[in-house]
């Protein structure tokens, strides 16, 4: 299982967050919105994911976790997440669920702090709400091989940093096959680099994007 480091350098001590500063900007965000990425779905499906915020030498950084191949957008880099069971009682409970089993820890460590804007239905009938979550304690994090090949954990003083993020295409490699027949525009989508090689892109960026807009009152924009 390998771990791509965080990049820190001095250039971000101005714009670093703490673990409680992110909690308390969770406190004043609005009632979720809604972003209809199709117009309908004939099976629309409810599912849940969550940002996990860690901290990382007194900041607070953002978990990202790279899918394993075989699997739905295998390869990609995503928040943990996934659809809801009948076993989930909430949205808040299966995003609490799937992060803890992605991360292979308790998910009493995790503490749901505020809630985003809600996706979809996505290419695959998916409408998902989204959470931000707090990982307490310091015990290390087991992702499950089954589902998780990587995990990054990148603070996230350096993420509203200008050369960290952008705007482009999609990488038709990463295509689902629903999508060869989508009339969505995928030639301006966010961007978020992770290293020299991977990113952070599309839905999963503009979730990113949302959290870090807040966190900066609006200064971060891309």
């Amino acid at each position: 299982m390998s771990h791509h480091a965080p990049i820190v350098n001095s250039s971000n001590a101005d714009r670093r967050f703490t673990i409680e500063q992110v909690v308390e900007a969770c406190r004043s965000l609005p009632e979720p919105g809604f972003n209809r990425i199709m117009r309908e779905h004939p099976r629309p499906r409810p599912a849940a994911t969550l940002v996990p915020v860690v901290e990382l030498g007194g900041q607070a950084a953002v978990v990202l976790t790279r899918r394993t191949q075989g699997m739905d957008h295998g390869g990609d880099w995503v928040f943990p997440g996934g659809r809801l069971d009948d076993q989930d009682t909430t949205h808040a409970e299966a995003a609490r669920r799937e992060t803890a089993e992605e991360l292979g820890i308790d998910p009493e460590r995790i503490e749901v702090v505020g809630q985003l804007t809600t996706h979809g239905p996505i290419i695959t009938g998916y409408v998902i709400e989204v959470f931000v979550g707090v990982v307490r304690g310091s015990e290390a994090l087991v992702p499950d091989a089954r589902e998780v090949s990587e995990i990054a954990v990148i603070p996230l003083a350096d993420l509203v940093q200008p050369d960290r993020s952008f705007r482009g295409p999609m990488n038709p490699s990463h295509r689902h096959p629903s999508e060869t027949a989508s009339t969505l525009d995928l030639s301006n989508l966010r961007h978020y680099s992770i290293d020299a090689e991977h990113h952070l892109w599309g839905l999963q960026a503009d979730i990113l994007h949302e959290l870090l807009a807040h966190l900066t009152d609006g200064a971060h924009d891309l």
